[in-house]
């Protein structure tokens, strides 16, 4: 292999560990439930963070949240940065009665190893072992036993809410989980991140030492050893300095990757939409879609929980641009089949946030109030930044390119065996 070939390959490899170390640092708390900072005397450029402590967004998210890219709409976040260098802790969840939920649990690699939840564990409470690579021992007695990938552990859980429900309940049942050490005691712990939450991934340099300060504390699985052996050349490696580094070729390389990342999506079903992202617990080594993924839709869970339809083209293979307007029609009959909820949200394709509008409406979907069916019992919805006639089924737009995307929450088999037709995101005269 050459060596340009290798610095792709060792960049799209590593590039989830990047994005996941600006994660950690964008949304791990710097107080803990006392109040009490990790690190009291470091102002806003330290990089100690608690781990082990769990933070929640108690509204819906909306234009001004800035940490998380393609976020959702449709549930409050519970998160947590889990530690396990220390030895294995105890996830304790509430009962969620009635309300659906998925702690969704990604290594380092942002492989979806786990998801504790509705669907696979019920809503009554739990408590969960959680225990890292090559531990050995019998877990306490009456705990679910989980094995994680990496030391540490990205828990980003997701409860559902509805747009102007009492949140109160919700709030409550976001402060019952907890972390804790095997003698109940609170597992908080202080750590330092590799780098501050508003390091955009560009340079080289700083990508090398993010990568292998990441490399040393989250290993690869033993079957990816040898992958990391060959990148040594490259300098990228587990104790390697970016001095080390062949920073030409790595900052060329980098820098094309991110074009290639950042472009539009070719449509590869009709209609406009891309193929959902196939994974259920690991993304093998299909490196390049890990790498994607990491980038542009961070936190995405397996595809037995949810499916992820993103379209960044119209039916005719144009890239959507809010300075038209678009229609995707659903025949009658013809709703996403889920078992929990679906919503359709839009964001800026400059930097996969949410838009501000008018309405600040971010998602249509099946909780969406005052929609108005067709005549015939079907379901439009308009995209683009100016207000058709009718504003109940809009979904504002940039004046800019964007993207969308649909989620299945508990997809029924339709979509899971790929037999449902997506309606065509089409292109229409501005005076439609």
């Amino acid at each position: 292999m050459n060596r340009n070939d290798l610095a792709r390959e060792a960049i799209l490899y590593t590039l989830p560990l990047y994005e996941t170390a600006r994660m950690q640092a964008a949304s791990s708390p710097r107080k803990n439930t006392e109040g009490l900072f990790a690190d009291p005397a470091g102002g806003p450029e330290s990089k100690r963070r608690w781990a082990n402590v769990f933070s929640h967004t108690r509204q819906l998210l909306n234009a001004k949240d800035r940490r998380v890219v393609t976020p959702n709409t449709d549930t409050l976040y519970t998160s947590t940065w889990i530690d396990l260098s220390d030895g294995p802790l105890l996830l304790h969840t509430p009962d969620t009665g009635e309300r659906y939920y998925v702690l969704g649990l990604l290594d380092f690699y942002t492989n979806p190893f786990a998801h504790l939840g509705t669907r696979l564990n019920g809503n009554a409470a739990h408590t969960f072992f959680l225990h890292g690579p090559g531990w050995q021992g019998t877990p306490p007695a009456g705990t679910l036993p989980i094995e994680c990938a990496t030391p540490t552990v990205w828990l980003i859980g997701r409860i559902l809410a509805l747009p102007h429900e009492d949140l109160a309940p919700v709030h409550a049942l976001q402060d019952a989980f907890r972390l804790t050490t095997l003698q109940g005691e609170p597992a908080a712990r202080i750590v330092t991140c590799s780098l501050h939450g508003q390091d955009k991934l560009g340079d080289a340099a700083t990508f090398v030492q993010v990568v292998n300060r990441q490399l040393a504390i989250n290993p690869p699985p033993a079957d990816e050893t040898a992958d990391l052996a060959r990148f040594a050349v490259m300098g990228i490696g587990a104790g390697l300095d970016s001095s080390q580094a062949d920073l030409p070729l790595l900052q060329q390389t980098l820098t094309e990757i991110l074009s290639e990342l950042d472009a539009p999506a070719s449509s590869d079903l009709e209609g406009g939409w891309n193929a959902s992202v196939e994974v259920t617990d690991h993304y093998g080594r299909d490196w390049f879609t890990r790498a994607r993924v990491a980038r542009c839709y961070i936190g995405l869970l397996g595809t037995q929980e949810v499916i992820y339809q993103m379209a960044h083209r119209d039916s005719q293979g144009r890239p959507l641009d809010g300075r038209h307007r678009y229609r995707l029609r659903f025949a009658p009959g013809g709703l996403p089949q889920v078992d929990a909820f679906w919503s359709l949200s839009l964001y800026r394709k400059s930097d996969y946030l949410f838009v501000d509008n008018p309405l600040q409406r971010y998602a249509i979907g099946d909780r969406t109030a005052g929609l108005c069916d067709d005549p015939d019992g079907g379901l439009t919805i308009w995209l683009g930044h100016t207000s058709p006639p009718q504003t109940s089924n809009w979904l504002p737009a940039p004046a800019d390119t964007f993207y969308v995307a649909l989620r299945l929450y508990l997809p029924r088999k339709v979509h899971q065996n790929g037999h449902y037709n997506y309606p065509l995101i089409e292109r229409v005269n501005d005076s439609a």
